[in-house]
């Protein structure tokens, strides 16, 4: 009887183990069904793409929406989407950097977006921001100021001369191009990495805390000149006002969403996208009404603080 008795103890746990390994099994095959995901690098200039079965992607290298894969098909309503995705998750705690009240709908104009998470977070203590496109209008330079940075302000419109706006706070009558040179006459146009040169011996050699863009369409022209100069590497966070044209073919909308699409290839991580609810109408050739500008704002992966 004892035998017996120990015999069908030994039965059941080997029943019991059996399904307990099958269960498992299962779970695993059904996790790493919806972990799979298509992650892309760019190595030495050539963009190399793999299937990654074993889990989450890199943070650089992660992207959680399969309808950016394929900017060279995408519709007009898929770049639209791509334009508003947020991805918020990546930051949790954003705050927003000055703007102007405006009416019809209520709500902040001009506003930059910060991720003030510990591991990206500007540094009061040491902290540089450089701000492209003022009009006047110094809130968020005025605010970052008083978060602690160093910030450098530049606009070749505002007829003004180079000064010092306040004592954190240094304005110089340049644009941003993808070149160095002059338009419109009189307006002094430098690439990133020109002006950032030319700075250095006032601010060290130390990585942009946060790059503030606004510059009304030039920045299309500005982005693949600081991605292709290696300029994004001394770039910890990014601010972008995207100014799309009205009346374009699909393939100039796609031109565009490649650019944003480069970037995070190249390890920026986007955490918020606002569109602009002023600043509508008709994309005409798309056959779509929507927003023609959009903030968005990414952190580098590759810049994060050591601990």
């Amino acid at each position: 009887m004892k035998h017996t008795s120990l015999l069908a103890v030994k039965r059941i746990w080997v029943v019991s183990l059996t399904l307990a390994i099958t269960i498992l099994i299962s779970l695993m095959f059904s996790t790493t069904k919806h972990n799979t995901q298509i992650v892309a690098y760019v190595k030495n200039g050539l963009l190399t793409t793999f299937i990654n079965s074993k889990g989450p992607a890199p943070i650089e290298s992660q992207f959680t929406s399969p309808n950016w894969e394929n900017v060279d098909t995408a519709t007009g309503t898929q770049i639209l989407d791509y334009f508003m995705w947020t991805n918020r998750s990546s930051c949790r705690l954003a705050h927003d950097f000055g703007g102007v009240m405006k009416i019809n709908p209520s709500g902040l104009d001009g506003q930059k977006t910060i991720c003030i998470d510990p591991n990206i977070a500007p540094r009061g203590y040491q902290c540089l921001v450089y701000s492209f496109g003022i009009n006047n209008e110094w809130s968020f330079d005025e605010n970052m100021e008083r978060y602690g940075c160093e910030v450098y302000s530049f606009d070749p419109s505002m007829g003004a001369e180079d000064h010092d706006h306040n004592a954190g706070i240094h304005f110089y009558s340049w644009g941003l191009g993808n070149r160095d040179g002059i338009i419109n006459d009189h307006w002094k146009i430098f690439s990133l990495s020109t002006i950032y040169k030319n700075l250095t011996t006032k601010h060290g050699p130390y990585v942009i805390d946060y790059l503030k863009i606004d510059i009304e369409f030039s920045e299309w022209d500005a982005l693949p000149q600081i991605m292709e100069s290696g300029m994004l590497a001394k770039v910890r966070q990014l601010g972008v006002e995207f100014h799309l044209p009205e009346n374009k073919s699909i393939e100039n909308y796609r031109a565009k969403a490649k650019i944003l699409r480069s970037l995070e290839l190249m390890g920026m991580v986007r955490f918020d996208s606002k569109y602009n609810p002023w600043y509508k109408g008709d994309f005409v050739q798309l056959k779509l009404q929507g927003s023609f500008g959009y903030e968005i704002a990414w952190y580098n992966s590759k810049l994060l603080h050591v601990s």
